[in-house]
C-alpha cells in the first residue's frame, strides 16, 4: 500500500536537523506539504529548499517553540500558506547532563520546558485548528527510552520524557472524539548530528553501544522517520495513545537481563 499524504499539511517542530530533517523529507516524499520549523534560519531554509528541489512543497518558519506567541506564529504561517494543518510532529528536545544532587533549579526548569511544556503548547495550538477543520489529525511526539527507564545523570530529561508519554496518553483520550490521534515514538541510541560529534570525540562509544543493541547497530534518523510516516498516515488510523519504541531491541534486552 503506497502512502499518499498529498492532501495533508505537516508541521515539523525541529524540522531542520537530525530526526526532524529526516521526518520532514519522508513526509514530503509521501506528498505532504511541510512546514519546517526551527530556531535557526539556516537549518530551516536548507531543509525547505531540499524538499523544493526534489519537487515537494515546503516553507521554513523560524520560531522558538518555548514561547506561546511564537507557537501561534507557526500556526498562522501554516494556515496562511496552505490553509490547513493535518499533522504535527514534535521533535525538539535536549538532555542536560548532571548528577541530580548538582543540578540547579534553572537547569531542571529549562529541561522540562524544552522537552515537555513546548509539546503541550504546540499540540494545543494545532489541535484547536484541527477541531475547527473537522478533519482527522495526527500528532506525533518524539520522546526517548530515557523516559521509560531510569535516566541517571540526566534525571530532568528522563522525567520530562516520561511526562511526555503521559501527556501523549492524556491528549489522545481527550481529543479522540475529534479524531485527533496522538502518539509518541521513543528512540534509543540514534546517530543524530549531536551524537556523531560525541562519537568523533570518543570513537570507542560507537562499537560499545552497537554491541549492546540486539540488532547490532545504532539507529539512524531515517529509522525514526519511518515510524513518523506510519503514525502520520492512514496505516495507523486506529492507533492512538501509544508509544512506539525504536531502539533495535535495546530496552527489552535490558529488561530481560534484569529479569534473570
Amino acid at each position: 500500500m503506497e502512502i499518499d499524504l498529498s492532501d495533508r499539511v505537516a508541521v515539523v517542530a525541529g524540522g531542520g536537523r537530525g530526526i526532524g530533517r529526516s521526518s520532514s523529507l519522508i513526509l514530503a516524499q509521501a506528498g505532504a506539504s511541510v512546514v519546517v520549523v526551527d530556531i535557526e534560519a539556516e537549518r530551516a531554509n536548507a531543509v525547505a529548499t531540499e524538499i523544493g528541489d526534489s519537487g515537494g512543497r515546503a516553507i521554513p518558519v523560524i520560531a522558538d517553540v518555548r514561547e506561546s506567541r511564537q507557537v501561534e506564529s507557526i500556526v498562522q504561517a501554516a494556515l496562511g500558506e496552505y490553509g490547513q494543518i493535518d499533522i504535527l510532529v514534535n521533535i525538539i528536545g535536549l538532555a542536560s547532563w548532571a548528577p541530580a544532587l548538582d543540578m540547579s533549579e534553572e537547569l531542571w526548569d529549562a529541561d522540562l520546558v524544552l522537552n515537555l511544556k513546548y509539546v503541550w503548547l504546540c499540540s494545543r495550538a494545532v489541535a484547536r485548528v484541527m477541531v475547527e477543520q473537522g478533519r482527522k489529525g495526527s500528532i506525533i511526539n518524539i520522546c526517548s527510552i530515557s523516559g521509560m527507564t531510569a535516566a541517571p545523570s540526566h534525571a530532568a530529561y528522563g522525567s520530562a520524557k516520561a511526562g511526555l508519554v503521559g501527556l501523549t496518553r492524556s491528549l489522545a483520550v481527550e481529543w479522540a472524539r475529534d479524531y485527533i490521534r496522538v502518539n509518541a515514538i521513543a528512540p534509543g541510541s540514534m546517530k543524530t548530528p549531536r551524537i556523531m560529534d560525541m562519537i568523533k570525540a570518543a570513537p570507542e562509544i560507537e562499537e560499545a553501544q552497537a554491541n549492546r543493541v540486539p540488532l547490532g547497530r545504532w539507529g539512524t534518523t531515517e529509522d525514526v522517520a519511518g515510524a513518523v510516516l506510519f503514525l502520520a498516515s492512514d496505516l495507523s488510523d486506529y492507533v492512538t495513545g501509544q508509544t512506539i519504541v525504536v531502539d533495535g531491541g535495546f530496552l527489552i534486552s535490558q529488561l530481560a537481563m534484569l529479569g534473570g
